[in-house]
């Protein structure tokens, strides 16, 4: 199991921001729900040790009870710091075309480390309207 919990920080959503708004894009917001979201999914990474959107259950049933019309997820793990982690989804053609989404809102974010893993930390992104 993850040795250590999630923290997420508000300058996460900022640095998401400031990439849209270079791309002509507008601003996003830290949703809890939605990083609870993400930390169900970093979990599931975590206790697995495995990349894989589905390690969670499909994604279309974790964001059925949020009830967003359109979302999003990235994930990626073995990145140590978000900085690293959010360079890697912008230069990834399908994360970077995620954090372009023109209706994103909102984001969740969260990560959890695995000691025992050679990935260490495994790091989730939820994306919404």
């Amino acid at each position: 199991m993850p040795s250590r919990p999630w923290r997420v920080r508000p300058t996460m959503a900022g640095a998401v921001s400031a990439y849209r708004k270079a791309h002509g894009l507008s601003a996003v917001k830290l949703d809890g729900r939605l990083s609870a979201a993400a930390r169900k999914q970093a979990q599931a990474m975590a206790a697995t040790g495995s990349i894989s959107h589905s390690a969670g259950g499909s994604f279309s049933s974790r964001m059925a009870p949020l009830r967003r019309r359109g979302a999003a997820e990235n994930i990626g793990a073995g990145f140590l710091t978000y900085a690293e982690m959010l360079k890697e989804w912008e230069n990834s053609t399908g994360h970077r075309e995620n954090l372009l989404l023109p209706a994103v809102r909102r984001i969740g974010v969260a990560f959890v480390d695995n000691p025992k893993s050679p990935y260490r930390k495994f790091w989730a992104m939820v994306l919404t309207d």
